[in-house]
């Protein structure tokens, strides 16, 4: 069963558009917390896998979609897990949910590609990072 990483936020004022709901370029910065808090939660950061591994964990490709809005005060919660490990790849499932609700409200697939740290070439996915996640 893999990892499932997880962290709630309460929509503030300024993520709101015109229409008073949460903007949706927003949702890309807390997907990518989710991201950054996945790897925090074993003892990981961005740099911690160059030093470690000699790679680069990069998104290549986020598809999202929006379910209901959220509003001002809406507790939320960002789950992250990953879906798929490819040979270079891993296929993140991501959800963004308001707390209590069944339903998320958005739902993002994301792709990152493992480069070698100095070629900026594609490598396989760590044989840890599979370990601790998958």
């Amino acid at each position: 069963m893999p990892y499932v990483s997880m962290f709630r936020l309460q929509v503030r004022s300024y993520e709101l558009d015109v229409y008073n709901h949460v903007n949706n370029a927003v949702y890309i910065n807390w997907l990518e917390h989710g991201r950054c808090k996945m790897l925090q939660d074993k003892g990981l950061d961005y740099t911690s896998i160059i030093d470690n591994w000699g790679v680069q964990y990069m998104t290549v490709r986020t598809e999202i979609d929006y379910r209901h809005p959220l509003h001002l005060g809406d507790e939320v919660e960002v789950s992250t897990q990953i879906e798929r490990v490819g040979n270079t790849s891993v296929t993140l499932g991501q959800k963004i949910a308001k707390v209590g609700h069944p339903e998320p409200a958005a739902q993002a697939r994301v792709v990152i590609v493992f480069t070698d740290a100095s070629s900026g070439r594609p490598t396989p996915v760590p044989g840890e990072f599979v370990r601790q996640f998958a």
